[in-house]
């Protein structure tokens, strides 16, 4: 993965993914230059796709240019100030704080390399209170397949959730099961339902190590985040994968 800092002039003024979350907060932190794909935090991208790899060329990797950006044009959410931002997972440089409505911080260059992803997290406050976390994933592929996207949610390190010290154990182990199942999954399709229902233990499992984290620290909203993303494109994954028996693929009682 390349990363480089390039003007904030350079971020499409049109494209922002707001990362999930509360739908009335969405608006007060948003991912400007990329457009999502898939859930509220995925971009999973063709490599050479002029609508998403920056350099158009299939050349093994995606180019995107993503910056962070404040109080963007959402239905039904007010932008308010936002005096702090911290950032885990790509070194995006917020806008100058507080800032105006629709500034957006510097645009970053990120190269990911056909099959892999980044992520990238950030918890905004002000006056002292939690104002809006959001998640931003960004995948690469050569060709399309039913688990991109959820095998690009699974490819990051949890870590990106921005905690002070190190996540539980428990929570890196579990989604590195989810991680290898969703591998399986997407290997051999017809044992993809029996796959995502090991993929959904491990990840139920972290929501709980989550919700756990953020009594005490917002990183835990971060990591629910993460987690939600992951279990969406799992669930979306195995529709298209199994169009037919999409009601099969829900946990067993």
């Amino acid at each position: 993965m390349m990363l480089c800092l390039l003007s904030a002039t350079a971020t499409r003024v049109d494209a922002f993914v707001l990362g999930g979350g509360n739908a009335d907060k969405d608006c007060r932190v948003a991912f400007g230059g990329v457009d999502t794909t898939d859930g509220e935090s995925g971009v999973v991208c063709s490599d050479g796709d002029p609508a998403c790899d920056v350099d158009g060329v299939a050349d093994g990797t995606c180019r995107f240019a993503p910056s962070l950006c404040t109080g963007v044009p959402v239905e039904g959410c007010t932008p308010i100030p936002i005096e702090s931002i911290d950032v885990a997972g790509l070194p995006l440089a917020p806008p100058a704080l507080p800032g105006k409505a629709g500034a957006c911080g510097a645009t970053l260059d990120v190269a990911v390399s056909a099959g892999g992803a980044v992520g990238v997290t950030a918890i905004a406050r002000s006056e002292g209170a939690l104002r809006d976390v959001d998640y931003l994933n960004l995948c690469c592929r050569t060709a399309a397949g039913p688990f991109d996207a959820a095998r690009c949610a699974l490819a990051v390190d949890p870590a990106i959730a921005g905690c002070a010290g190190l996540l539980p154990a428990a929570a890196v182990r579990k989604f590195g099961r989810a991680r290898a199942a969703i591998l399986r999954a997407a290997a051999d399709p017809r044992h993809a339902k029996r796959e995502v229902r090991r993929a959904d233990r491990a990840l139920d499992g972290i929501k709980l190590i989550a919700r756990r984290l953020a009594v005490t620290d917002a990183c835990g909203d971060a990591l629910g985040l993460v987690v939600s993303h992951a279990v969406a494109t799992i669930e979306a994954g195995i529709r298209a994968a199994v169009p037919s028996s999409a009601s099969a693929s829900r946990r067993a009682p």
